[in-house]
């Protein structure tokens, strides 16, 4: 999949437009706030968001008072991300999230529509990576999607759901909770259900 040419055509069906429902829930709600979000300084604690896109995700983090980073393999995504997260004390990476080494461990990674991108074969290294990425007792906050799409249609994006995104990371993770994503959102027609892990 050339994802650079995907953006350049506008052709991301993936992309809604704005944060994904169930994680805009999650903020308001307190469920994904960052420590101390409450006070009126930043609260230090850093998030990750891999395949981040045009960073819906990622800034409705950044508000929420995260300490993002972004990232994509797709560099021409870097002046429409990186000013609008550096607002925040965010940044912005081009590259392979699979096998970037970052300076210090994440509280928190949120993740939407990258795992079921990449190839089934990478999945033990999504797992390898996400435990070396977070920090002992962060979170990753899933969203599973595309659950019930037939594995005759194949991917991007891969069919997954708990029992194979659990498969990839393996004992260092641990569920917390399971329960569907708020709505449908538009231009999906496949069932989505939100998963956040904790790491031992």
């Amino acid at each position: 999949m050339d994802w650079a040419e995907r953006y350049r055509i506008e052709h991301t069906p993936w992309d809604l437009g704005c944060a994904h429902p169930t994680l805009t829930a999650r903020l308001a709600s307190g469920e994904l706030a960052p420590p101390q979000a409450a006070s009126a300084s930043r609260s230090g604690a850093r998030a990750l968001v891999p395949g981040c896109g045009r960073a819906h995700d990622a800034l409705a983090l950044a508000r929420a008072g995260w300490i993002v980073t972004a990232a994509d393999l797709v560099e021409d995504l870097r002046p429409i991300v990186e000013p609008q997260l550096a607002e925040f004390g965010g940044n912005f990476v081009s590259g392979d999230v699979l096998t970037m080494q970052f300076d210090e461990p994440f509280e928190l990674v949120f993740e939407h529509t990258f795992f079921c991108a990449i190839d089934p074969q990478q999945r033990a290294a999504y797992g390898d990576r996400m435990a070396r990425a977070v920090a002992p007792g962060g979170r990753i906050a899933a969203l599973l999607f595309p659950l019930d799409r037939p594995d005759e249609r194949g991917g991007p994006p891969w069919r997954i759901d708990e029992q194979v995104y659990e498969a990839a990371l393996g004992d260092a993770f641990e569920r917390v909770t399971l329960d569907p994503a708020v709505g449908r959102t538009g231009g999906r027609e496949w069932l989505e259900r939100l998963a956040v892990y904790r790491r031992r």
